[in-house]
């Protein structure tokens, strides 16, 4: 296998989802597993008020416990990246994770490739319409040990430039490995949606 590690961990996110399927949810309509190769985005980092955990885009935290803090910032800023959309001048998702091929190996960067078909969905085609920007919130997966994997989980708000805001549908999980050398880069992914 090419990626076992990852491969390894996107089977970890098959049970979570598994797991996490079974109990109730206070907004989630379906749960839909998709994997993406592809995604990024990039903001300005500051302190977050908890450990392990971004209260929202762009804020990050500093306790990471055997993780390289290098890596998992740019995991962060990666998954960051990768959800934020603007559904008027986003053709698709996948826009976004174009955005953050400059965080990738240039190999990687090369596997990024967006589909031909256009985003479609209640959530998006609501977001366009009322010309919404998403504000994603980004965490730490301290529950995930495969070694030399950060794994990242984001969920998103809805704004509009009038200060109208609502939550998004769902949570993105994100599996990442690095080079081996600072200045790091991503080397894989995997996605999920659910």
């Amino acid at each position: 296998m090419k990626h076992p590690k990852i491969f390894s961990g996107l089977a970890a996110v098959g049970i979570v989802v598994a797991i996490t399927g079974c109990t109730p949810a206070t907004h989630e309509e379906s749960i839909v597993p998709v994997i993406s190769p592809t995604a990024t985005t990039s903001t300005a980092s500051s302190p977050s008020s908890s450990p392990s955990e971004s209260n929202s885009a762009g804020e990050h935290s500093h306790d990471y416990g055997d993780e390289d803090p290098a890596k998992v910032e740019l995991a962060k800023q990666a998954a960051t990246i990768m959800t934020t959309w603007d559904p008027t001048k986003d053709f698709n998702r996948t826009a976004a994770e174009l955005r953050a091929r400059k965080l990738m190996t240039k190999e990687r960067a090369k596997e990024v490739i967006a589909p031909e078909r256009p985003a479609t969905g209640v959530e998006w085609l609501n977001a366009a319409e009322k010309k919404a920007t998403s504000k994603p919130t980004v965490k730490l997966m301290t529950e995930h040990h495969e070694q030399d994997t950060i794994a990242i989980t984001a969920t998103w708000q809805w704004v509009t430039k009038d200060g109208e805001s609502w939550l998004g549908e769902g949570k993105q999980a994100f599996f990442f490995t690095f080079t081996d050398e600072e200045p790091y880069k991503i080397r894989d992914y995997v996605s999920s949606v659910r």
